[in-house]
């Protein structure tokens, strides 16, 4: 009885904080045609819907002024019959069940609501416009496909950018017009946002864009075909994803954010493989000058580590191999970006490093903390984001 008592108290205790946690939350709004500033609204468009086919939602904020932010949330990817097979879940990451993609919107997703999509005083978003959209899609946010695997038998609703599509119909509507735009997310959204940047860009075509993306490296050899037989990526991008050693800088504008990035380092990364660096070209060649780029990293991100080393065919594990080609990766794509004329400026620390691994946190902009906390150049992430958004740049490297 009293290993039974333990094992019902083990499972019991995070099952009660969860649900109290959720409870805290509280309730976004449902639209009714008028929203009341500073309010989270959530909005169940038809048509949008979750990997299930299910249909899912949306949140918006109305803010004080013109300024309009698009945040695409992350939550890992699918990009296999395999991986498909094994969508995340409150159980599995309470049992620590290695899983690899968030297939509907938890309501939990609310607690990401901080940060750069806080209303504190010290957030210089505070008071714009902002839609956040959940990732339920496993495609970052790119897709128009139903996968079917495990024999046909099932189907991963890959449909991330008609999401998105269906999304900014909704947010016409509600944001007319937009001084500035800013397109983020972080992690699979990360990608999302440096991805899907034309599209949004289009219902805004007076504004001056920036895409900032937070957590977005994973090099790996699997994207081609992700992209073309998974995802189903649109024509223009699926190109651009394909093709090989052809650069394309934005017209009128200059990279010149990259001074003192090494050439020595992982100079046998293919470039076909570096999926940000393709998503960053691609929607710099449908923009132009109109798009400047950020990026936000910590140096050795222990869950891209993770993700990285699957996708490399090792196991789900920050091992010292899987963590030196991600530095060495991370490197790379720095250079890459650096030599490529693209308007592109980074902000790389090895922020909350821990002290017995040396691993570092995945993701800064929706964490307080991190969001706000000043580096080592003296400067925190929120400062160098709003000075950018200002047409202030400058490249933070600590590596």
């Amino acid at each position: 009885m009293k290993v039974v008592r333990t094992i019902v108290m083990f499972l019991l205790v995070p099952v009660i904080y969860v649900f109290f946690t959720l409870k805290s939350l509280g309730r976004t709004k449902k639209y009714r045609g008028r929203p009341e500033p500073g309010l989270w609204y959530e909005l169940r468009p038809e048509g949008l819907v979750n990997s299930r086919g299910k249909p899912s939602p949306f949140f918006f904020r109305k803010g004080g002024g013109d300024n309009l932010m698009i945040y695409f949330c992350g939550g890992g990817v699918s990009w296999s019959e395999e991986s498909a097979g094994r969508p995340m879940s409150i159980l599995r990451m309470m049992l620590s069940i290695t899983s690899y993609y968030a297939p509907v919107a938890y309501r939990f997703v609310r607690t990401l609501f901080n940060g750069i999509l806080s209303q504190k005083p010290e957030n210089p978003f505070a008071d714009w416009n902002m839609v956040f959209i959940p990732y339920v899609t496993g495609d970052f946010h790119l897709g128009n496909n139903d996968f079917k695997y495990r024999g046909g038998r099932r189907t991963l609703h890959h449909v991330g950018e008609n999401n998105t599509r269906i999304i900014m119909e909704e947010c016409k509507k509600l944001f007319p017009g937009a001084a500035k735009l800013l397109i983020c997310g972080e992690s699979a959204g990360a990608f999302g946002a440096a991805g899907n940047a034309p599209l949004v860009a289009r219902y805004y075509p007076d504004a001056k864009v920036t895409v900032y993306s937070d957590a977005s490296q994973l090099v790996s050899p699997v994207w081609q075909k992700a992209a073309r037989e998974v995802w189903r990526v649109n024509g223009m991008l699926l190109a651009k994803i394909e093709e090989d050693g052809k650069e394309c800088a934005a017209e009128g504008v200059s990279g010149n954010a990259a001074e003192g990035v090494s050439g020595n380092a992982a100079e046998n990364i293919d470039e076909s493989e570096d999926l940000y660096f393709k998503l960053v070209e691609y929607s710099a060649c449908e923009l132009g000058g109109r798009v400047v780029f950020l990026r936000s990293n910590t140096i050795r991100d222990v869950v891209l580590i993770e993700f990285g080393s699957t996708l490399q065919g090792g196991p789900h594990k920050a091992t010292p191999e899987a963590t030196k080609f991600f530095t060495d990766s991370l490197a790379a794509t720095e250079k890459r970006l650096a030599d490529s004329g693209l308007p592109y400026y980074a902000f790389i620390t090895a922020h909350n490093e821990n002290p017995k691994t040396g691993l570092t946190q995945h993701t800064m902009c929706h964490d307080e903390k991190s969001f706000h906390i000043s580096g080592d150049a003296g400067i925190s992430l929120s400062g160098w984001l709003s000075d950018a958004v200002n047409c202030k740049y400058v490249s933070i490297r600590d590596y």
